[in-house]
């Protein structure tokens, strides 16, 4: 990789030259000197400099805050501002344009340096930041299920295009939203509405679904049956819980959709985009990715059963919970995972073990209450049901 190349926009051709110098001693190329706005955004067109380094107040109609402006409008470079002026009139116009940096002359040649080397490292990572956006993006126009992602409040982030026919939100009117806003359902069982428990999931790093064949309520107030919706802690590369995915299928037998082949290949990175469980997304080859702590094979059975791996996500709780007999995600996500395959006496076992280790907690009541009721348990279900909205968070 070549040397960062920086454009000099300077109208005073000493102060220009003196810059000039400083930059080729601290190791940069220079992409370029000009002397004005028009100059300037040629210049960027023609050589693709990495940072811009402008100054403010360039003779001419225009300035290099109006040059800025039409730079970035163009193209996604930092600028770095050079001004011998400080007056907040000037700062607040600057700001404006949302630079990388702000330098009053005369200044140190370690000033430049340090100015320009942070606004680099803030370009990029901004830029890293927008190609997983933009990756994310495509991958779920291509998804055939119903996927929301929301943030570490529970605020919608991003919706696929199933999940917006679904509950009727534009992902654009949805951002933003509180999820228990925008996904609402009816539980087939009892008629009462509701919203998925995304606490839980955010403040705990648990599993959490809603009755399976809900009927989705959207905004309009159609109704659809849903299969099952499962809502999935996404973590960040420390470990932290920084929002949650929830995947919404209508169909009873599909496993989750693979991400496309067909996205850039610019996009693929070796760890999961934006933390979105998945074995799909692109990831490192499986011998490097073993889970070695409890969390992590907990995490790892809340990934499979996301992807409706339910069998699979049972072996990856038994993991974890021989690592910790007293993790109780995993137990409950093996309970949830048994419940799903059937094997209801096992399921409220894992429960149980769950409410042991503590038995205020609303989610598992709820689930096990449903899951009695389901099997013919009608009063030590309600029993649950009251003891659940006693302990209401």
């Amino acid at each position: 990789m070549g040397k960062t190349s920086i454009l000099i926009v300077e109208d005073d051709f000493i102060v220009a030259k003196v810059i000039e110098k400083s930059l080729i001693e601290i190791g940069y190329r220079i992409a370029g000197m000009v002397s004005s706005g028009p100059e300037a955004i040629e210049a960027v067109r023609q050589e693709q400099p990495d940072l811009v380094l402008m100054d403010i107040n360039l003779q001419g109609d225009m300035d290099g805050i109006t040059a800025a402006e039409r730079i970035q409008s163009q193209r996604s470079i930092p600028v770095v501002f050079l001004t011998a002026f400080s007056d907040q009139k000037t700062f607040s116009r600057a700001l404006e344009t949302a630079p990388y940096g702000y330098i009053i002359k005369p200044f140190q040649t370690n000033t430049l340096a340090t100015t320009i080397e942070v606004a680099l490292n803030k370009y990029r990572k901004e830029e890293r930041k927008e190609s997983k956006y933009h990756w994310l993006e495509g991958a779920l126009q291509s998804l055939s299920e119903g996927l929301i992602a929301v943030d570490s409040s529970g605020k919608v982030t991003l919706m696929s295009p199933i999940a917006e026919k679904l509950t009727g939100w534009a992902a654009d009117t949805a951002s933003g939203q509180p999820i228990q806003r925008i996904l609402l359902f009816t539980d087939p069982a009892s008629g009462r509405k509701g919203t998925i428990m995304i606490e839980p999931v955010l403040k705990e790093g648990m599993i959490t679904t809603v009755p399976d064949g809900s009927i989705i309520i959207s905004k309009t107030g159609a109704q659809a049956p849903i299969a099952e919706t499962i809502a999935s802690p996404v973590r960040d590369e420390k470990g932290a819980i920084t929002g949650a995915a929830i995947v919404i299928y209508s169909d009873a037998r599909k496993p989750v959709s693979r991400i496309s082949p067909t996205l850039p290949a610019s996009a693929m990175e070796s760890k999961p985009v934006s933390g979105i469980p998945g074995e799909n997304t692109i990831k490192k080859p499986e011998a490097e990715i073993v889970p070695g702590s409890a969390d992590e094979w907990n995490d790892r059975g809340n990934t499979l059963m996301f992807l409706r791996k339910y069998e699979d996500a049972i072996t990856a709780y038994d993991r974890a919970i021989g690592l910790s007999s007293t993790n109780y995600q995993a137990w409950y996500g093996k309970g949830t995972a048994l419940a799903k395959i059937g094997n209801t006496e096992a399921a409220l076992d894992a429960y149980d073990r769950v409410l042991s280790l503590h038995p205020r907690n609303h989610q598992v009541l709820m689930a096990k209450g449903v899951l009695l009721r389901k099997a013919g348990k009608s009063e030590e279900a309600d029993r649950c049901f009251e003891l659940a909205h006693l302990y209401l968070p």
